[in-house]
């Protein structure tokens, strides 16, 4: 009987993990956001969302990043503010911070993303740091005062 209960529990685990992969892009065969579709989205906004990590000395996974017109940028995390400046090109967005009393960011100038949308929601794929190739999932992000249509939802 334990066993019997083992399997529906676990086929029903596996079934909600096969949803949540449903949800995000697959960098392999979809395309990412183009620069005209990335200045649309990030140009003058404020982007709310999650990390898929968590930095060093840092309590909280949520952030909050504005990205002016005028190319400047500034990340909120955890009441710590780093700024500096973002550009669009191609189908990269790639940010360079200031050095600040952490220097947690700026050590890693410039760091490049590809983004991928569901909804109004946005997946954030790392592409370069330092101008060196890696590949993976980083965050996720909603314009702010928008409420996700993505599950599950961005905190």
């Amino acid at each position: 009987m334990w066993f019997l209960r083992l399997i529906f529990t676990a086929s029903l685990f596996g079934a909600s993990l096969a949803e949540a992969q449903v949800n995000m892009p697959d960098p392999t065969s979809e395309e990412p956001l183009s620069e005209t579709e990335l200045i649309a989205v990030f140009k003058g906004q404020t982007h709310r969302g999650t990390y898929s990590f968590q930095r060093r000395s840092f309590k909280s996974y949520g952030f909050e990043e504005t990205t002016r017109s005028d190319g400047g940028v500034k990340h909120i995390q955890d009441g710590h503010t780093d700024t500096g400046r973002y550009e669009i090109k191609d189908k990269l967005i790639c940010f360079s911070y200031n050095p600040n009393e952490r220097g947690e960011f700026a050590q890693f100038n410039p760091i490049c993303f590809n983004i991928y949308q569901r909804g109004n929601c946005y997946y954030h794929y790392q592409r370069s740091v330092q101008n060196k190739p890696v590949r993976g999932f980083t965050a996720r992000s909603v314009i702010k005062g928008d409420t996700p249509d993505c599950a599950p939802q961005v905190s």
